[in-house]
């Protein structure tokens, strides 16, 4: 169950998605009138007046349209509008899901992997593992990034599933295509310890300064690492002191150690520029666009 609670702790419930996504919530063309369509409620929304959304997204959700479950299904697994309710929640994201609305899909799921009370016919911390990868497979199948990463942590631990680690390192590869950051950093330790793929040094540091990149705050800690030695990368102080404080800032203890270290032994300049360089980091978006030549390419 440890492994449970972190995977759910790394993975966060997606949210309402504006009008205009494909699998997200009612578009225009499903609005009753202007002043309610389902653009409005985004807005709405947004701005966090929540009744006045669910009182759009409701009327769609009774009427089967999966968007609208969707977004009733974060309502009440956040309380917002509403007083928080996970078994309902649950419920309006297993409508959506058996409309294969992804991202229902995926927070049922997620709720399922967490133990979330229900019906009360489960025992307390019994797992229907086979609903829980039917509804992540919905997500994977679509090429949702964070499901292929669910579903590859399974097959790298065992978790509900046999332990396979060929099967994980493809599902985090193709998430890590999709930009997805905790699938590049897994993917890094995939290559630089040969499980489920083979082991490739350069292979494992393109894709920690992809995580790093994306603000993964573990791969920014290693990165300050190989920049301090020179594993890999030209050595180069500034930069393991920008990558410290980075990681250090999003609270990894080594990373706060290693800035302390360099900030003791630098000179107030090199300092001044790494801090300057680390206030000026913007986390990359969207997909890899260089990916890597596989060997003997």
């Amino acid at each position: 169950m440890k492994l449970i609670r972190t995977l759910i702790l790394a993975l966060a419930l997606a949210a309402p998605a504006a009008a205009q996504s494909d699998d997200a919530a009612p578009d225009d063309d499903a609005a009753v009138d202007d002043a309610g369509s389902a653009a409005g409620a985004y807005d709405a929304f947004l701005n966090g007046r929540y009744e006045e959304a669910i009182a759009i997204w409701l009327p769609l959700a009774n009427s089967g349209d999966a968007g609208a479950q969707f977004n009733m299904g974060v309502m009440y697994a956040n309380g917002l509008g509403v007083d928080r309710d996970m078994g309902v929640a649950m419920d309006w994201w297993e409508a959506a899901a058996r409309q294969l609305h992804v991202r229902a899909a995926h927070n049922l799921a997620l709720a399922m992997l967490a133990g979330e009370p229900r019906d009360g016919s489960r025992a307390e911390g019994e797992i229907d593992y086979t609903a829980v990868l039917r509804f992540l497979k919905i997500g994977a199948d679509a090429g949702y990034p964070n499901s292929e990463y669910t579903l590859g942590k399974l097959y790298a631990e065992g978790v509900g599933v046999e332990k396979d680690p060929r099967r994980a390192a493809e599902l985090f590869l193709s998430a890590s295509i999709k930009g997805f950051a905790k699938a590049q950093y897994n993917l890094g330790k995939i290559y630089r310890d040969g499980t489920g793929m083979k082991a490739d040094a350069g292979l494992s540091l393109f894709w920690f300064a992809e995580a790093a990149e994306r603000g993964h705050p573990r791969a920014q800690d290693r990165m300050a690492q190989r920049r301090l030695t020179g594993d890999g990368v030209p050595q180069d102080e500034v930069e393991a002191l920008k990558w410290a404080i980075l990681a250090a800032a999003q609270g990894v203890e080594s990373a706060q150690k290693l800035r302390f270290q360099l900030t003791t032994s630098m000179s107030e300049a090199e300092i001044a520029e790494a801090e300057k360089r680390a206030a000026a980091f913007a986390p990359r978006k969207g997909p890899v666009l260089n990916l890597p030549r596989a060997p003997g390419n």
